[in-house]
């Protein structure tokens, strides 16, 4: 078994020898940051930071700018795309320092470049936007950071040559009123195609801007499942670009050989291109991990294997969406719920009621931050003369003192009745009483949501890929309400 060389990619965009690469000045920058750069690393900075002339130039003018838009890349856990990521962020933030970059694209000198990042959710994309961040500040670049704001929401660094970098919410708001030269998606996995049309639009006046080399939208993960729209899309559009030898797309992928036998340790071999290498993931390491997991995971996770749509699934997408009743609207005779993402990111209000044979659940307010809860709370419930119920033991039950001050009406619910609501939710989906007016927050977390055990039980899992809060908040409603909570159970007089 060989181990002395590195996995090489199976599907690839060739290096255009007849292009110029800024991949040496990406490559400079990992080991000034204290990384050792794995062969796929240095080979996805080198062909994803080809050169081409610029087409919007006069005559006669001889301008350079980034020759590929679109730069994919998929390899398997714990290959070093983290270390990559803040290399590359680094590097296009630092361009406005690097005179000898310019004079080489033809600029006098480049200008701020603005850099924004996201992940699978906007708790995910923060947490490691601020790991990004503790490596610069740890580094030589500390001498070029002017500024670090990390309040919720708001969360950017910028440098003293004025560039940017700032993580977004992966929805459909996130990036609007931005202005980008490179986005990185990290775990493509876990989006929507929308997230797409939301972002790229961001990078087109950057694209052809005075003093800029281009925009670049760049994901880089393993491989999903079926769901995976976003991810699934753009490999298909790489798969696609390298079969027409169509540089302006890059396109790397470390996945198995289609027909091989996964549990085969020649198999990770030829797929992992970290496997065995120094300060790569050991065999041993490996061969407890393919025993322990499931092996779709598995194959997902460490070989890049595309696997059918997931059998944890727990709502059918094509059901819940005949559950859309346009016609059917929540009462002034209902009841509301809040729900609070596990990292205090994110909260949802949504409304039920009883309505003939239905039970509709609507979204009222779903946003990023919590400092606007209290007063909409309060405002909604004056407004409906409703309770609100909440989980006292989850991420929210800190609210409920301050709302009980200002006269808002709570009903409060333990772990159990958590676990209860999400049951009762899932049988009234199945059988149709549940309905719904297609909003996208709530399709989404459907979408995405699986389960997890609490004791003989199961709860909705909130370590998924997707902003669940709206369907927790709506559980809760529809619990409420098929309950009788909403006229003071004896648990709460």
């Amino acid at each position: 078994m060989n181990l002395t060389q590195p996995a090489p990619a199976r599907m690839a965009t060739q290096r255009n020898p007849d292009l110029q690469s800024l991949g040496w000045y990406f490559n400079e920058m990992g080991e000034k940051l204290g990384y050792e750069f794995h062969s796929w690393q240095n080979q996805l900075s080198d062909v994803s930071s080809q050169l081409s002339d610029r087409d919007d130039m006069h005559p006669g003018q001889s301008f350079l700018k980034f020759n590929a838009q679109h730069v994919g890349c998929v390899v398997g856990r714990q290959s070093g795309k983290t270390a990559w990521a803040i290399t590359r962020i680094a590097s296009q933030c630092m361009l406005p320092e690097r005179r000898d970059i310019a004079k080489m694209v033809g600029l006098p000198v480049i200008a701020p470049q603005h850099v924004i990042y996201t992940a699978q959710s906007r708790l995910n994309a923060t947490e490691k936007w601020r790991e990004h961040v503790s490596v610069m500040e740890k580094s030589w670049l500390i001498e070029y950071i002017y500024n670090v704001r990390k309040q919720i929401g708001s969360e950017c660094v910028t440098f003293t040559n004025g560039s940017t970098y700032e993580p977004v919410t992966p929805n459909r708001t996130g990036g609007r009123g931005k202005s980008t030269d490179l986005i990185i998606v990290d775990e493509a996995l876990a989006h929507p195609m929308w997230l797409l049309s939301v972002l790229r639009p961001t990078m087109a006046q950057r694209h052809s801007a005075p003093g800029c080399i281009g925009s670049q939208f760049i994901v880089i993960s393993n491989a999903g499942n079926d769901d995976s729209e976003l991810l699934n899309h753009l490999q298909d559009l790489g798969h696609e670009a390298i079969s027409q030898n169509n540089d302006k797309r890059v396109w790397l992928e470390w996945s198995m050989v289609p027909g091989s036998d996964p549990l085969d340790h020649q198999t990770w071999v030829n797929t992992m291109p970290t496997l065995g290498q120094p300060n790569g993931i050991s065999m041993d390491f490996l061969v407890e991990e393919s025993e322990s997991m499931r092996l779709e995971d598995f194959m997902r996770e460490y070989l890049c294997v595309r696997v059918p749509r997931s059998e944890a699934q727990l709502i059918p997408i094509d059901h819940w969406m005949d559950l859309y009743r346009p016609d059917v609207f929540v009462t002034d005779t209902g009841i509301i719920a809040l729900d609070v993402s596990p990292g205090r990111g994110r909260a949802t209000i949504v409304a039920c009621s009883a309505v003939d044979d239905y039970l509709p659940v609507e979204v009222i307010r779903s946003k990023d931050g919590l400092e606007w809860v209290i007063d909409a709370l309060e405002e909604i419930t004056n407004r409906w003369s409703c309770s609100v119920v909440i989980d006292a033991g989850g991420p929210a039950g800190s609210m409920i003192p301050v709302l009980q001050a200002r006269g808002v009406d709570i009903i409060p619910i333990a772990a159990k009745d958590v676990a209860h609501a999400a049951a009762h939710f899932y049988d009234s989906v199945m059988s149709k009483r549940v309905s719904h007016l297609n909003d996208f927050r709530l399709n989404d977390a459907v979408k995405g949501v699986t389960k997890r055990p609490v004791g003989e039980r199961w709860a909705f899992d909130r370590n998924g890929n997707v902003d669940i809060t709206p369907l927790v908040a709506a559980s809760f409603a529809v619990w409420a309400i098929d309950t009788g909570w909403n006229d003071k159970p004896a648990i709460y007089s």
